[in-house]
């Protein structure tokens, strides 16, 4: 069993970078930073948009997806962290995660098999696309406003 005693949680710089139009697919993203901030790693950033692109033009259109997905890049201590998740039938997403190393932070990789979930400072990204995609699109009584959720970014230090 780990050794919980020695471990000490320490914020971290989450920033919302947008959105971008990929093919039929409107993506929102967020980079989280152990150090520096997303504009320290630009290389990084359009590597991930890159992977981003091929991995949803994969994506089989069954028509139950809604072309709406968000990224969390996240320049961790063990890595450099992708994770992409897009809206299924309105209420649920579909998973991918992704790890890049330290020596080669563009090459990213799927670790899927792997079962890793996300850490406690993606779980705050994915817990704010939560609530911008009930406020804005399934909750909204003016009707689903996709624009507005794209635009809910979360910048914050947490």
């Amino acid at each position: 069993m780990a050794d919980l005693s020695s471990y000490r949680y320490n914020p971290r710089a989450i920033a919302f970078q947008g959105h971008r139009a990929i093919g039929r697919w409107r993506v929102k993203a967020h980079v989280i930073t152990v150090r520096g901030t997303a504009a320290h790693f630009p290389d990084i950033v359009e590597a991930a948009w890159d992977k981003v692109s091929v991995v949803l033009a994969e994506a089989p259109d069954q028509g139950l997806d809604v072309g709406v997905a968000f990224v969390t890049l996240h320049l961790g201590l063990q890595g450099v962290w992708l994770l992409l998740d897009w809206w299924h039938r309105a209420d649920m997403t579909i998973h991918r995660h992704f790890r890049a190393p330290f020596d080669d932070p563009t090459r990213f990789v799927d670790v899927g098999a792997e079962h890793l979930g996300p850490c406690v400072w993606e779980i705050a990204v994915a817990a704010h696309e939560r609530q911008a995609w009930i406020t804005h699109v399934l909750d909204n009584r003016a009707g689903a406003d996709v624009d507005a959720y794209l635009d809910d970014g979360l910048t914050a230090t947490i």
